[in-house]
Formats: structure tokens, C-alpha cells, sequence
């Protein structure tokens, strides 16, 4: 990429790249998804990744007990390989979740079995992760699946308390976060932020 500054009202290529990279070498660093494979530059920009779909549990086990890690490997292999940050995307979600845990009749109980096997096993796949995204968008796309984490509870929020403590007990390590959108000008979401913390 070539910076353009603007010199006397004339826009001037600067006469050589700059580095993008501009966490490199620093304790922060600057982030993207990935989506099906790691684009070849990504090591210009960023070093840290976050699977866009592929660390998702519908993606990994659309089927009942068929796993598919093959894209979210790539991701954690490629962060590995660079030393780059990895983010798990996401673990509760109540939009890219996997049908059959709502559509074939499994108990509460056996929700939560299944709740708990799939943290389980991307913690065991995935031992040098960096930051879990734990639920994402409880106020938006909450889980269907959250009675079997303790639906709404004595807090009005169990169920997502209950899916970051099973976070942290799996993922002991990690950085633990809730991901949603939309919450600075909505003060209904502020107040669930107060409540949560």
C-alpha cells in the first residue's frame, strides 16, 4: 500500500511501502476474521484472528456428534505458526447454532450435556486460545437453547452467567467476552451491562 500525502495540493506517492503492521513488536495488537481460508497478506495488516464462521457450532457440528474443524484449524494453526492472538468465535449464540440441539426433542438436561461437550471439546482442540467471544448477542439473538443454562434465573440473565462460568471452567486461560451490538444508545442495554457486571 502507498500513502498519499497531500503536498501543496498535489497528492504525492510516498516513495516507498509502509509497514501496516502497526501493533508489531507491541503488547497490543490489531485484529480481524478470517473467513474460509487466511488470505495470504493477512500477516501485513493484523496479528490477531478471529475465525469469522468457522469456530461457530453450527459450523463445527451441524450434525450431531460430526465434527468439523478443518477451517477453524487452519485459523488456530496459522495464529500459532505467526504468534498472533487467537479469538474463539462463538461458543452461545442464538443465530449460528447447530438445529438439531433445539429440533430433535432432547431434554433440557441433554441440552446442557451438549452445551457442555462442545465447550469442552474446542477448549481441548483449541488449548492456546487467547479470547472466547462466550455468548454472542444475548440481547439481539438469544440462544432458544437457554433453558437448559438456566433460562432467565433469579437474575433475569442465568443463562448467561452459567455459559461463562462452563467458559471459564473449559477455557481457564482465556479472556471471557460477551459480543453484542447496537448497546450505546440503547438504555435497556445499558442496564443489562450494569447488571451483568
Amino acid at each position: 500500500a502507498l500513502a498519499a500525502p497531500l503536498l501543496a495540493g498535489a497528492l504525492v506517492p510516498s516513495p516507498a511501502p509502509v509497514s501496516a503492521q502497526m501493533a508489531s513488536g507491541k503488547e497490543k495488537f490489531l485484529g480481524n476474521i478470517v473467513a474460509d481460508d487466511v488470505p495470504a497478506d493477512f500477516g501485513t495488516y493484523w496479528n490477531q484472528i478471529t475465525p469469522e464462521n468457522s469456530t461457530k457450532w453450527e459450523s463445527v457440528e451441524g450434525t450431531r456428534d460430526r465434527m468439523d474443524w478443518a477451517t477453524a484449524d487452519a485459523a488456530y494453526d496459522y495464529a500459532r505458526q505467526h504468534g498472533y492472538r487467537f479469538k474463539f468465535h462463538t461458543l452461545v449464540w442464538g443465530s449460528q447454532y447447530p438445529r438439531w440441539i433445539t429440533d430433535s426433542g432432547l431434554t433440557p438436561e441433554q441440552q446442557r450435556a451438549e452445551v457442555e461437550e462442545w465447550m469442552r471439546l474446542a477448549s481441548e482442540r483449541y488449548p492456546d486460545t487467547w479470547a472466547v467471544d462466550v455468548v454472542n448477542e444475548p440481547l439481539n439473538a438469544p440462544a432458544p437453547f437457554r433453558a437448559a443454562l438456566g433460562g432467565e434465573g433469579a437474575t433475569g440473565w442465568d443463562w448467561v452467567i452459567t455459559s461463562f462460568q462452563l467458559a471459564r471452567k473449559y477455557f481457564p486461560g482465556a479472556v471471557l467476552l460477551l459480543n453484542e451490538y447496537g448497546t450505546e444508545n440503547d438504555a435497556d442495554a445499558r442496564r443489562v451491562d450494569i447488571i451483568l457486571r
